[in-house]
């Protein structure tokens, strides 16, 4: 198969962190020619869209990576094309996926139409009875009546965030609450999710990790005593998880939603019995998993994409 990745510039990638790399990596493993480009390689002539794509070696000592030099070729010529740009979702993102969705043959790692419909917010909120007690609304007025009602502390969050920035534990008592709700809203213009807080939070939150629609593994991110986000990247601590009864139920749920919107690859964040996101976009993990004993779960994602591939 001929992979075309379309990610951040490589020599900013982590060669032992970044979950891309390891399905680069896994990808050229097997035989198969690898392409890498950045999201501003893209274009459309016509009605072909193309990628101006070096082809990529990922072995060898030293430096992770080789490329030759770039060359353009239609997306078409692609057997399977992997989106792996970091959020955000801005209008460059978005134009890639409209591009994408001129190409009609290779696999997509995710769906550009998925990609572009299903914010990581509010995507979770398809299964309103998983979810955490949720008020979306960029009414300061809206959502201190809502924290009172969720018992005086609600977690808030914009849309478009990753990686726990702007993620804020408001509670009654905190006279910066409506100076945060300001920020956080840009003064009522931009659109804020309020949840109900979970206390289950100080226990960790739960990545879990599904292909093809199934859970492949799961890593607890444990926050860190001074801290409300349990994100690794902000002091959260990892550990292999086990999935729950409650778990399970969760990704039943999702697995044929997900199959069926062309989802191969989800991570999505479970807080207690709540889901709170469905993460597609670039979603990560796996390097923490493998890590920590928990198995290299690339494996399965390519099985996946050479199945659906042939």
């Amino acid at each position: 198969m001929r992979h075309l990745f379309i990610l951040d510039p490589l020599e900013h990638l982590l060669p032992d962190g970044d979950s891309s790399i390891a399905f680069l990596r896994e990808a050229w493993r097997r035989g198969h020619t690898v392409a890498t480009c950045q999201i501003g390689d893209l274009g459309q002539r016509g009605g072909d869209p193309f990628a101006h794509a070096a082809i990529t070696t990922a072995g060898g000592e030293g430096r992770w990576f080789d490329t030759a030099e770039a060359q353009t070729e239609e997306l078409n010529a692609f057997d399977a094309i992997w989106m792996r740009k970091d959020p955000p979702f801005d209008s460059a993102y978005l134009f890639a996926t409209l591009m994408m969705s001129r190409a009609d043959g290779p696999v997509m790692v995710n769906d550009p139409r998925a990609l572009r419909d299903n914010n990581e917010k509010l995507f979770a909120l398809e299964f309103p009875d998983l979810c955490p007690t949720t008020l979306v609304s960029r009414s300061i007025k809206q959502l201190l009546q809502f924290r009172d009602e969720q018992g005086g502390e609600v977690i808030v969050k914009p849309l478009d965030g990753a990686g726990g920035d702007g993620v804020f534990h408001v509670t009654k008592g905190d006279r910066n609450a409506r100076a945060i709700l300001e920020t956080g809203t840009a003064h009522g213009t931009r659109l804020l999710m309020a949840q109900q807080y979970v206390p289950e939070v100080r226990d960790g939150d739960k990545r879990i990790l599904l292909i093809g629609g199934e859970p492949k593994g799961a890593l607890l991110r444990i926050p860190a005593e001074h801290e409300t986000r349990a994100n690794l990247h902000v002091g959260g601590r990892a550990a292999l998880a086990e999935l729950t009864a409650r778990e399970r139920e969760i990704c039943a749920r999702l697995g044929p939603v997900l199959r069926e919107k062309g989802i191969l690859l989800a991570g999505i964040d479970v807080l207690g019995d709540y889901l709170t996101e469905i993460n597609i976009t670039s979603p990560t993990g796996f390097r923490e998993i493998e890590q920590l004993g928990g198995g290299a779960l690339e494996r399965d994602l390519l099985d996946v994409v050479e199945a659906s591939g042939s």
